[in-house]
This record gives structure tokens, C-alpha cells and sequence, in this order.
């Protein structure tokens, strides 16, 4: 019985073609490209924004984001330039009018996790880092994992406590608290 199965799997029909069971890895298409080019840039802007901010700081406050940002614009750089080697830039530039006009999904879906980081950051700026992180993790958890609500409640408020424990008393850090903390405590904010 044995032998009928090796000889039947021997046997098979060579004519058509075998499909090669490990797929190669290979340039990646041109909307990854353009994905990826698009994605860079909005990063770009945002490390950009916030190390010519932090030209306003004084030296000493200054020197942790200059520590941060410095290496991250030169990797930005290299991977910009690494992508310009890649080739194709004018399929890129044309791939780029239908991912604006939402003919590829991966585009849309970089949108809105752009959109979801920038209104993140826009929480922190007016409410606070923990309010922030509150949000962001209900969002991904709730919206793009879609885990049940309590669940994704119960991460956040979670995770934002062990932050808050982990800042305020272990490092004796305070997170900042937002244009709203500081305008209720009297700071002259605007």
C-alpha cells in the first residue's frame, strides 16, 4: 500500500508547471514605494517641526530632543535616499494620484493611523500625555484591533496607570498635562 502511494506521488504529471513553494522575496511594488515615500515624509515634517521648535528651548532643556532628533533626521535621510536609488520615482509620482484619490487601501489605511497620530498629538498638546495615551491606545485597540470595549478600556486605563506610577514615582518625572492643566492652575498660557 505504501509503495503504491510513493509510486503514484512519482508518477505525478510533469507537464505542468510546479508552483515554487517558497515565495521570493523581491523588490517591493510601487505603491509600497509610494507608501512608504508618503509615510517618510509626514514623519519627516513632524521630526522636522519639532527640532526647529527646539531651537526655542533653553540649552539646557534643549539638548534631550537634539540627543533624540539628530539621529532620526539622519536615518529619515538615508532611508530617503536609499528609496530615491530604488528607481521609478515616476511611477511613484503617478502611483501617488490614485493613492490620493483612494484607489489603494493601503493608502487610505496610512491616512488614518497618520490622522490618529496627529490628533494624538493634538490631545497631548491641549490635555495631557496621560489623556493622550488613553485615547490612542482605546483607538487601537478598539478600532483597528477590534477588541471588545471593556477590554480595550480596561488596557488603557491599565497601561496609563502603570505609566503614571512609573513616571510620577519611579523616575519623578512629571508628564506634561496639557494647555488645559496649565490655564486651570493659573499659568498664563495664552
Amino acid at each position: 500500500m505504501m509503495t503504491d502511494i510513493s509510486n503514484h506521488m512519482i508518477d505525478q504529471d510533469s507537464s505542468a508547471p510546479a508552483a515554487d513553494p517558497v515565495p521570493v522575496a523581491s523588490e517591493p511594488a510601487v505603491p509600497h514605494r509610494t507608501l512608504e515615500i508618503c509615510f517618510l515624509a509626514f514623519v519627516g515634517l513632524l521630526v522636522l517641526a519639532a527640532f526647529v521648535e527646539a531651537f526655542s528651548y533653553k540649552l539646557v532643556s534643549s539638548r534631550t530632543p537634539f540627543v533624540i532628533m539628530v539621529p532620526l533626521l539622519i536615518l529619515i535621510g538615508v532611508q530617503a535616499l536609499r528609496l530615491r536609488r530604488a528607481g521609478a520615482m515616476s511611477d511613484v509620482f503617478s502611483n501617488l494620484g490614485h493613492a490620493l484619490g483612494g484607489r489603494i487601501p493601503e493608502f487610505s489605511k496610512l491616512a488614518v493611523l497618520s490622522g490618529v497620530f496627529t490628533c494624538t498629538i493634538a490631545i497631548i498638546w491641549t490635555l495631557g500625555h496621560y489623556v493622550g495615551t488613553f485615547f490612542l491606545i482605546v483607538f487601537l485597540s478598539r478600532v483597528l484591533a477590534r477588541e471588545r470595549l471593556w477590554l480595550a478600556l480596561a488596557l488603557a486605563v491599565g497601561t496609563t496607570a502603570v505609566l503614571f506610577a512609573l513616571f510620577e514615582y519611579g523616575f519623578g518625572i512629571e508628564l506634561y498635562r496639557g494647555l488645559l492643566y496649565r490655564y486651570l492652575n493659573g499659568y498664563r498660557v495664552f
